[in-house]
């Protein structure tokens, strides 16, 4: 994970920034040594020595030079592993301008690495502010093993199996060898998206992941030739004021249905029925990794086919104050110049972990919507993403001009 340091903050400053996370949160303290067994244990960090190294450059250094550290820093070997974040800074003329941040933790992914990246640099602009409060995982442990964590658990498990059951949609092929598949990527930067999921979000009195998802959901149906899709959607509950301290990757994937039968011309219904659906499903999306395994393999068992549905979306949380505001006098043209400022990339790259499924992530929405679609070459190649891609788009914006011409929602002809 990188990030830009806001403020020009001193290297102190910085430091002073890594020391206090580090102290918060007992997750970036944590290592996984195995037993004899071969099972992990945790075994939190008292106190120890953070490596920080610097990187000087000469000027700014471009996007590319910057993803190309994060990745060297993830190498094995090329940091020390006494903890499990692994640090550098950029600076120009002695002056911090960027952190690259690479994190071991055993259940960690990017939505924690990008919570410890933002901390650090909120802490380097103004040492005395407030990270708030949140669990640690020992405070998730203990939890799961009270009374009351039983009993979540189990409700989690029942619901979890009852969706496994009903989860079929058409399978993706698969490489016969990982080892030679190729993984198409296609991403979509869109002013267009921005625009029309704001006002419908608005309009129809619902969330804008909602909005994103059921698009989505009826561009997917009609590729496919489909009448219902049912999606592993990541929850973001970490994101919350007790679980984000964790770091830990609590949050699981929670089985989002969604009836496209009703996308014809009552896409407004249809975006209330996914928000509901998605209110519900985050309050059974704090699981037990190990249940939710033996869960999937009893119910792939039952039915005679794998119940692990390869169909991902992923909408990350949103901060309110970088959405555009919705106007109401937005005109057919407003959107018709968007769209026609829409960037799409192709970007084949070697196999990736989420080989086999189908992912679709909203990773920004402030001017402009980035959105990414990948699978497996096998499965669909570049054109088919980027079909589904623009389709999502038109459907969307045809949805926006058709309310904001009769204020009716109406998705018909999208």
């Amino acid at each position: 994970m990188g990030r830009a340091l806001d403020g020009a903050p001193d290297m102190a400053a910085v430091l002073h920034a890594f020391a206090v996370v580090m102290a918060q949160f007992e997750a970036l303290r944590t290592l996984y040594p195995r037993n004899a067994d071969e099972h992990p244990r945790a075994v939190v960090v008292a106190s120890g020595v953070l490596q920080v190294d610097e990187y000087a450059s000469d000027a700014p250094p471009t996007y590319d030079e910057l993803s190309a550290l994060t990745l060297r820093l993830a190498e094995p070997g090329f940091a020390p592993d006494d903890l499990p974040l692994r640090a550098a800074v950029v600076t120009v003329d002695g002056r911090p301008i960027h952190i690259a941040l690479s994190l071991h933790h055993f259940s960690a992914d990017t939505t924690a690495a990008r919570i410890v990246a933002e901390h650090i640099a909120r802490l380097a602009l103004d040492p005395g502010a407030d990270l708030g409060s949140g669990w640690q995982p020992r405070q998730i442990a203990s939890f799961e093993a009270s009374p009351s964590g039983l009993r979540h658990a189990h409700r989690v498990d029942t619901h979890d199996r009852a969706m496994l059951r009903q989860s079929v949609m058409p399978e993706l092929q698969v490489h016969a060898s990982h080892r030679d598949a190729v993984y198409n990527f296609v991403c979509l930067d869109s002013a267009a998206v921005a625009l029309a999921a704001a006002g419908l979000a608005k309009q129809y009195r619902t969330s804008m992941a909602a909005v994103l998802q059921a698009a989505y959901a009826c561009t997917l149906a009609e590729h496919l030739g489909i009448e219902k899709c049912v999606f592993n959607t990541a929850m973001a509950n970490r994101q919350t004021t007790f679980a984000r301290g964790a770091v830990a990757h609590i949050a699981g994937r929670a089985l989002v249905p969604v009836d496209t039968s009703l996308g014809s011309d009552r896409f407004p219904a249809l975006c209330r029925a996914v928000d509901a659906t998605l209110v519900r499903s985050s309050s059974v999306s704090l699981r037990e990794p190990d249940r939710y395994a033996r869960s999937l393999d009893e119910v792939s068992a039952e039915l005679g086919r794998s119940a692990d549905n390869p169909y991902v979306v992923n909408i990350l949380p949103i901060a309110p104050r970088t959405l555009i505001r919705a106007r109401a006098e937005r005109t057919p043209q407003d959107f018709e110049r968007a769209m026609a400022s829409s960037r799409y990339g192709r970007f084949p790259k070697p196999v990736d972990p989420y080989s086999g499924k189908l992912s679709f992530i909203v990773w920004d929405m402030s001017e402009t919507a980035g959105i990414s679609l990948g699978t497996d070459a096998t499965s669909f190649d570049a054109t088919d993403l980027e079909q589904i891609l623009r389709s999502f788009e038109r459907r969307l914006v045809g949805a926006a001009i058709g309310g904001h011409a009769a204020r009716s929602g109406s998705f018909a002809g999208a």
